[in-house]
């Protein structure tokens, strides 16, 4: 697993993310999967030991109602021309599979939706993309959807309405992961209460620690991890420390005026908007204060604490996030976490588990069995 964690006590460790957003950096960009700029390539993922991963299948909000789905369909097939039909990873949907993937020593690449704007209200759109090889959504992105309430907007449903319920129960009949990321704390709650199943949070923090809405409260932690779900801790500066969450605010609206005036006659073009968007995150991220490795073992060892050392893992949010934390700037980097974690205090076991084998046993608990 790299040069960090390389010894014979380590050769059973690997790391399973449960997010990253990739699939976009392929589609946006002219660039290979085997080597690139961003945070996750072959190259990177064989060093840092990367062996399983969760690919987000994101969709702008902005592109909802009648673009999403199409878009979504076309980062999956480029997907399939880049990295599968290439040979350099494994789509799988299943345990088993991914068991056979990691066996011929290929990445295994699980499919999710990013928001639930993409099924455009239709359960049936849902089973479609079930039957093409997605295995998870989450249920809202920046922006609420038509059933269920985003954390990031002024609530219009209070949580979820009817049509939300019946997606949630639709989605645990399935076998598909609910994936409560992003959603407003009242969808949660009522996620938890329309269905027993287990659910996660495949890139969220702790609230305690960075007191965002975006982030799970510690009643919700505790809820997740009694239903034996889980949570991946995200890497974005912002869920770790509230003061560069501040300060990407403040810088943000700095540009609003210049932001205003390069869309007033592009209304109607959602994916510019989602690009000047993009780039103006980027900027506003641009000298922050910097945050470090032990952030995101603080957030770790807190949701160990709180939920017991079996609900958490790694959810990067890798080519989604417009910075890392000193030491984590790509999947190289895995090694040097599985350090901190050890320096932390962490047994080897629970380095495992926090590694991969929290998300495996979840998905396990979760996915319908063939």
């Amino acid at each position: 697993m790299g040069k960090t964690a390389s010894t014979q006590e380590w050769k059973d460790l690997y790391v399973f993310d449960a997010h990253c957003d990739t699939a976009c950096v392929l589609f946006d960009q002219p660039v290979s999967f085997v080597r690139n700029s961003a945070h996750l390539d072959l190259h990177k993922v064989r060093r840092g030991g990367l062996k399983a991963q969760v690919f987000a299948l994101w969709v702008d909000p902005l592109l909802a109602p009648q673009r999403a789905m199409k878009k979504a369909l076309r980062l999956m097939q480029n997907l399939e021309q880049k990295v599968f039909a290439a040979g350099h990873a494994v789509k799988v949907t299943s345990l088993a599979a991914m068991d056979a993937a990691l066996i011929r020593n290929k990445l295994a690449a699980w499919l999710f939706l990013e928001g639930g704007h993409i099924i455009e209200n239709s359960p049936e759109i849902l089973h479609i993309f079930y039957s093409l090889g997605v295995r998870g959504m989450t249920l809202t992105h920046g922006k609420n959807t038509d059933w269920a309430d985003s954390t990031t907007d002024v609530p219009r449903h209070h949580g979820l309405n009817a049509l939300g319920r019946r997606i949630v129960r639709q989605m645990a009949e399935m076998g598909m992961v609910i994936d409560v990321s992003h959603a407003s704390d009242q969808t949660i709650a009522h996620v938890l209460k329309t269905t027993p199943v287990p659910i996660m949070a495949s890139h969220s923090n702790a609230r305690k620690l960075c007191a965002i809405p975006r982030n799970l409260t510690d009643e919700f932690i505790r809820a997740i991890a009694g239903r034996r779900g889980f949570i991946g801790v995200n890497f974005c500066p912002a869920f770790l420390q509230r003061r560069v969450f501040d300060q990407i605010g403040e810088n943000f609206n700095k540009f609003a005026r210049e932001i205003k005036e390069r869309t007033k006659n592009r209304q109607d073009d959602p994916e510019f908007l989602s690009h000047i968007e993009w780039e103006y995150f980027l900027r506003a991220a641009a000298g922050t204060d910097p945050v470090a490795i032990d952030d995101v073992v603080d957030h770790i060892t807190h949701i160990a604490n709180v939920g017991g050392i079996n609900c958490v893992g790694l959810g990067s949010d890798f080519d989604g996030i417009p910075a890392t934390p000193k030491g984590l700037e790509n999947a190289a980097a895995y090694p040097t976490l599985v350090a901190a974690l050890q320096k932390r205090g962490f047994r080897k076991k629970e380095i495992r588990q926090i590694c991969a084998l929290n998300l495996k046993g979840f998905l396990g608990r979760v996915l319908r069995k063939k």
